[in-house]
């Protein structure tokens, strides 16, 4: 059931990809001129380079690829860890060269179907944004044998499967934390499509834990609970009430204590819906108390250029507590990442920028509330 999963969700998606390619083609074509310049300007430069319009503005400036790709601090690859259960996770560590000794926030990235902590480091380049924002970074990596693909298991939460593995990394998050000296206050979790579930669920489950959460391209939570129910519910999202699934996979006391979100959806997504990301916004403003007469607070940025993106934020005085940014022409990918890494588009705001920036002004204080 695992390989029908994986192997019909690629399929789906390569082939809705190249449609909606063809579709956004047409709708809008560049000018003859335009296009005789950029072959021109094209034709010499070696396979695999990128031109600056494609990157991200608020991306930090890149060296060289082997280097520059992983950051300019400390990156450990290939660790283990063994909860007292005898259960095993790998993981790859990521510490900032300028970091301080003790008392640094970290930012958990749980990447995507057919995806390693290498390549889903290298393509988001969020060591980079720990190098300017003095975080440590943890990529935990999911197992070939529990899963063929890599797919965290987000559509079977029970204990033996998704809920194990997300209780799993919540061992190995209190375990670095212990052993760097790490702020408690400050652990965060993000992901992208099948890690976007799994970090859903380290959230929802242990909420003392984590202060905030960013799922790209991730599915409702809730609704799936077997391979053929998550392939269902990426093509269109949940048909049933979204509270009560909620509820059905989460820890009784993240509805008193809360938890901050950030939705992250690109709208030609051939593989994860965007009604999913819309659904994802209606829990989490159930989830943090957010009244639903409240109106969110709209904007547009980027309008008439590839990184546009629609922006909706619910506060809770002065914080944003839950954010959706609907971003206009991107794909399955994270975005305004590496281009050259799988499942990383190079258009597209920063999504590495727009997932630090939200988690920054959020912590988790000794009471498990958020701080005002």
């Amino acid at each position: 059931m695992a390989r029908s999963f994986t192997s019909l969700f690629f399929k789906a998606a390569k082939k809705l990809s190249k449609l909606q390619r063809a579709a956004l083609r047409m709708a809008s074509p560049k000018p003859a001129r335009k296009r005789a310049a950029a072959r021109k300007s094209t034709a010499k430069p070696a396979a695999g380079s990128t031109s600056s319009a494609s990157s991200a503005s608020a991306s930090p400036p890149s060296r060289t690829p082997a280097v520059s790709s992983l950051g300019g601090g400390r990156w450990e690859a290939s660790r283990q860890f063994s909860d007292g259960a005898g259960r095993q996770l790998a993981f790859a560590r990521y510490t900032p060269l300028a970091a301080a000794k003790t008392g640094l926030p970290v930012v958990v990235m749980l990447h995507g179907c057919r995806q390693t902590s290498l390549s889903f480091a290298r393509g988001t380049r969020m060591n980079q944004w720990a190098d300017a924002g003095g975080f440590m970074v943890l990529y935990p990596q999911q197992s070939m044998t529990r899963q063929v693909q890599r797919c965290w298991r987000w559509f079977q939460p029970d204990d033996q499967h998704g809920g194990g593995e997300a209780d799993l990394i919540a061992a190995l998050i209190r375990s670095e934390v212990a052993r760097h000296g790490l702020d408690p206050e400050r652990v965060y979790v993000a992901g992208m499509s099948a890690g976007a579930g799994m970090a859903a669920l380290v959230a929802l489950r242990h909420p003392s834990l984590v202060a905030a959460v960013a799922m790209h391209s991730g599915p409702v939570v809730g609704d799936a609970h077997t391979a053929a129910n998550g392939i269902s519910t990426m093509r269109r999202g949940s048909v049933k009430p979204l509270l009560p699934i909620l509820e059905g996979v989460s820890d009784p006391a993240v509805f008193q204590l809360g938890m901050p979100a950030l939705i992250l959806q690109g709208q030609l997504d051939p593989a994860v819906a965007p009604r999913n990301a819309k659904q994802l916004f209606e829990q989490f403003r159930a989830l943090n108390d957010l009244r639903p007469e409240d109106v969110p607070m709209e904007r547009v940025l980027g309008l008439g250029t590839e990184k546009a993106y629609r922006r909706l934020d619910m506060m809770r005085g002065r914080k944003t507590v839950l954010r959706l940014c609907e971003i206009t022409r991107l794909e399955h990918a994270w975005s305004g990442g590496d281009a050259s890494v799988k499942y990383h588009a190079g258009g597209g705001p920063d999504a590495s920028a727009l997932v630090w920036r939200f988690f920054q002004s959020l912590r988790r204080t000794g009471a498990g509330k958020i701080a005002p």
